[in-house]
């Protein structure tokens, strides 16, 4: 098993950095190679900008604690377990997002392919709250 750990401080309010990141379906307007998404019962349903489309169930979402934690379901990645929780949280600069994942690579030879997911896992994640961060000083 595989896993990539985020975390990053923001000088704005938890409440701030939830209204960006803490709507399953709003994904793609922060999350940069996300092209689009859309919620269909628990199921987020997305298009990456190289037109993949993916699929995730939302497991678990708190609005009063501030964070939601999803599985992956099928998509373009060779995932045979993926489950990621972002959480917002307090800080003494304003807040600090928390994004960790926990992951099984799928096919011949798991571990070296995970090796290369937790790279890229962990790109998407950091250019993403860039972008929330950006967003958030708008």
């Amino acid at each position: 098993m595989a896993t990539v750990s985020v975390r990053q401080e923001f000088p704005n309010s938890p409440s701030a950095l939830w209204s960006i990141v803490g709507d399953p379906a709003s994904a793609a307007s922060w999350i940069p190679s996300l092209g689009s998404a859309t919620m269909e019962g628990d199921v987020r349903h997305g298009v990456f900008t190289d037109g993949n489309p993916v699929r995730e169930r939302i497991v678990a979402h708190d609005d009063e604690s501030r964070t939601y934690t999803y599985e992956y379901i099928d998509g373009p990645l060779p995932l045979a377990k993926y489950v990621s929780t972002i959480k917002v949280d307090a800080a003494a600069s304003g807040s600090v997002v928390s994004w960790d994942a926990e992951f099984t690579a799928a096919g011949d030879d798991p571990a070296a392919l995970e090796k290369d997911l937790e790279a890229g896992i962990g790109d998407i994640y950091r250019a993403a709250l860039d972008e929330a961060g950006r967003l958030a000083q708008s």
